[in-house]
């Protein structure tokens, strides 16, 4: 799979009325969405992204699943560098519309191996298709068992940053055709999500 992202600045969303992540804003999931979906592009690339506290080291790992309210997931992946050993991309289940199992992380081997310390990190990437091009949005929502984080990059130490996460939210536009950038706005999906308890 190729791995397609957009390159938006904060400009840019702040701009549009979007927040922007920052380093600032802790432990969060969130997700990307490349195009809205219509007849010409049926299918959208969804990225999703870790963001951690700035006073750890480097995400460790991430084990969640991704709800959509409808369509069908398909070329499920991990983006590297947290494919490392003993990761999964998922599993499709709820009719193709909800990805189990997601489990993606990175080694950090002091002297030997380090960790990728980009905050936020994009971790896993797939398509979600639909047929139907009736207007609506199609939700998207994670639910996260763990999150780790490297608190120094001299140790191998991770802990856990559950509790303080922030799960991502954010939508997919189906448009009846060709998405005009006035939706773009809509479709990073970088919206406030919500809280652990």
């Amino acid at each position: 799979m190729v791995f397609r992202t957009n390159a938006i600045s904060a400009a840019a969303l702040l701009a549009m009325g979007v927040a922007a992540p920052t380093l600032a804003d802790g432990e969060r999931l969130f997700f990307e969405v490349s195009n809205a979906i219509s007849p010409d592009q049926p299918s959208a690339v969804v990225t999703l992204w870790a963001g951690f506290d700035a006073r750890d080291y480097a995400m460790a790992g991430v084990g969640t699943s991704v709800v959509a309210s409808e369509g069908s997931w398909f070329a499920l992946d991990l983006v590297p560098p947290m494919a490392g050993p003993g990761t999964s991309p998922g599993f499709r289940t709820g009719g193709g519309s909800v990805v189990e199992g997601i489990v993606a992380g990175q080694l950090n081997f002091p002297g030997d191996i380090y960790a990728d310390p980009t905050n936020p990190i994009a971790f896993w990437q797939a398509e979600i298709e639909v047929f139907d091009f009736t207007p609506r949005t199609i939700d998207l929502a994670t639910d996260t068992s763990r999150f780790d984080v490297y608190v120094r990059r001299d140790s191998s130490s991770s802990r856990s940053a559950l509790a303080d996460l922030e799960e991502a939210m954010g939508s997919i536009v189906v448009v009846p055709a060709p998405a005009a950038p006035v939706a773009l706005g809509v479709m990073l999906s970088v919206v406030a999500g919500r809280r652990r308890r």
